[in-house]
């Protein structure tokens, strides 16, 4: 076993306390995490002894004035590595903060100067290599770099500790307030370094993107919404009988050929928004603002009793894609997500040569049933995860590459993705089971079936199934990795902008704020949508590698999978990220 020990000073507890340190974790090199176990361990004796969770500690614990103490991450190795943990930052908000390579020591690391150190090292060396790439840097960022590193500097050398006292007791006196300073120092160099990091994402992002509108005027990068056939079914004002679920993206561009004739005056804009009248969704922008839709053609929603399909409420859909010119992506056909697969399958007593037959049957159905209708398939999201059909490895590999041989064979033409959750590994932290994501992704492009592309799905801001809140250049930095696969890559975004319970919503995860400054008012949470999103859609335009961006979330007015994620709220409002997006169409991309 391996363990790697942080002290946590008094003068900094306070701020430790509002990071999600329960969430942290160890990786190495690679970027994939350990399966980590977290333990507080606090100096104050009138606390209840180690804890695993914050909610464990006494009420007021972390204002206390002793609320100090240890924090211990233990894993099955005891190799070097970096702990990645959630913070705070002063005007920012939370972002993942990640220290240098450090090693497993009895005595333990200072966690805030580390951190600090972190941030330091991260943003000079990643301006030092888009610098020699051609990048121009402001002056701006120079200040802040500056001001930023000397805070740093002041956290490992505080003036305090210069002091040279006569007598024990002043001794002890010049110690804490060298503690202290060091604290206040190295959380300062890191809100300080943090802006500066913002600061460097978005000279990386506008530089790249004029730079490619130089050679390509009108980006061809896809940005699709979500659209589910169970929103048309609602807009036509019927039911299907079935629950509710999500949307897909749609890729840009063209006009879908053939298709059955539309069986309901619904148009796609009624089926993205839940609108009664054809026109109220095009007045309001929803269809501007994107040049391609994703419909979501999945087994859980389409198939509610074995052998049985039904394609009525995708079929129209498609049909209204085609009316209005928009390339689709199909898919996930396979969403292996709790709660997104048929209901019957737990019949079947864990007999996977079952399973397989009947994956097999449902793909092969859908394939024939919309061949020439879908200009990109999503074969199926989340296989890395250990889901609900609860695959060891190799069962996993089987199914993917059975879903994948099953779609090439029916349809060898139409290009198909494979799709990934979590595409940072967070799941890895806190459970054995479930496949390195990169590995994954890997191993299905090594498998020879022809795969076009990795789709990755980030969902912001949730308390099940998350992508930790990073800053555009831990987001570039994680793209760039990902970018080394040499395949295109799909970006879906999810991120809530709104507070508490969703009752149209398919999965009932609760939204998590993306900063402790925002309380319960849901135009501060659809403002801290835009404000998050911006950012890190500008750096997937800025990247080649990326072929489409996906934002699933369109109207909260109709059926959908993920909680407040649309563009328009529940009352029918447009929130700040639809005039952004169609804004963003018609100044750059096709």
């Amino acid at each position: 076993m391996g363990q790697m020990h942080f002290h946590v000073s008094d003068a900094a507890a306070e701020f430790f306390h509002q990071c999600r340190w329960n969430d942290a974790y160890l990786c190495g090199i690679e970027g994939v995490p350990w399966q980590t176990r977290n333990i507080f361990h606090p100096d104050n004796s009138q606390a209840s002894g180690p804890v695993s969770s914050p909610s464990e500690l006494p009420e007021g614990f972390a204002k206390s004035g002793n609320a100090g103490g240890r924090l211990t991450l233990t894993r099955s190795v005891a190799t070097s590595a970096k702990l990645l943990i959630t913070c705070p930052v002063e005007g920012i908000g939370y972002r993942v903060l990640t220290t240098c390579s450090l090693r497993c020591l009895d005595a333990p690391h200072r966690l805030i100067v580390e951190l600090a150190r972190g941030c330091c090292y991260r943003v000079r060396t990643q301006a030092d290599t888009w610098q020699r790439g051609g990048l121009s840097l402001n002056e701006h960022f120079e200040e802040l770099l500056a001001e930023g590193t000397r805070h740093f500097l002041d956290a490992l050398q505080p003036k305090s500790a210069s002091v040279n006292p006569h007598s024990g007791a002043s001794l002890v006196s010049a110690s804490l307030d060298a503690e202290k300073e060091s604290a206040k120092s190295a959380i300062r160099a890191i809100t300080i370094l943090e802006k500066a990091s913002s600061e460097l994402g978005e000279l990386f992002s506008s530089q790249s993107l004029a730079f490619r509108r130089s050679r390509e005027p009108r980006l061809s990068t896809m940005m699709a919404v979500g659209v589910s056939p169970e929103a048309c079914c609602a807009a036509n004002g019927s039911s299907s009988g079935r629950p509710i679920s999500p949307a897909g993206p749609i890729p840009s561009g063209g006009t879908a050929p053939g298709g059955n004739k539309p069986g309901s005056t619904a148009t796609l804009a009624n089926a993205v928004a839940g609108f009664g009248e054809p026109t109220s969704v095009i007045d309001n922008g929803i269809v501007p603002a994107f040049n391609a839709a994703a419909v979501r053609i999945s087994w859980g929603d389409i198939e509610d009793a074995s052998g049985t399909p039904d394609f009525t409420e995708v079929s129209k859909i498609l049909d209204e894609c085609a009316s209005l010119g928009m390339r689709v992506i199909g898919g996930p056909v396979i969403d292996h997500r709790e709660g997104l697969l048929p209901d019957w399958l737990t019949l079947m007593d864990n007999d996977f040569e079952k399973l397989l037959s009947s994956m097999t049957q449902f793909v092969e159905a859908t394939v024939n049933q919309f061949r020439g209708q879908v200009h990109l398939w999503n074969a199926a999201s989340g296989l890395n995860l250990s889901g609900p059909l609860r695959l060891d490895d190799e069962q996993v590999m089987r199914f993917s590459i059975g879903v994948l041989q099953t779609i090439r064979r029916c349809d060898p033409t139409t290009p198909v993705i494979m799709s990934i959750e979590q595409p940072c590994g967070e799941y890895l932290a806190r459970h054995a089971d479930g496949i390195s994501p990169i590995h994954f992704a890997d191993a299905l492009l090594r498998s020879g079936l022809g795969l076009a592309g990795i789709g990755l799905n980030f969902r912001f801001g949730y308390d099940h199934g998350e992508t930790h809140p990073r800053s555009a250049l831990e987001f570039a930095q994680l793209i760039d990795r990902w970018g080394t696969l040499n395949a295109p890559l799909l970006v879906q975004l999810s991120i809530p902008a709104a507070p508490g319970n969703d009752p149209a919503a398919r999965l009932q995860t609760s939204p998590v704020s993306l900063s402790p400054s925002i309380n319960n008012q849901a135009e501060l949470w659809a403002r801290q949508q835009h404000e998050f999103a911006k950012p890190l859609i500008e750096t997937l335009l800025a990247k080649q590698i990326v072929h489409a961006v996906v934002w699933d979330g369109a109207s909260d007015r109709a059926p959908h999978v993920m909680p407040h994620a649309g563009v328009i709220d529940s009352n029918g409002n447009p929130r700040p990220m639809l005039p952004y997006l169609t804004k963003l169409r018609e100044e750059l991309l096709m």
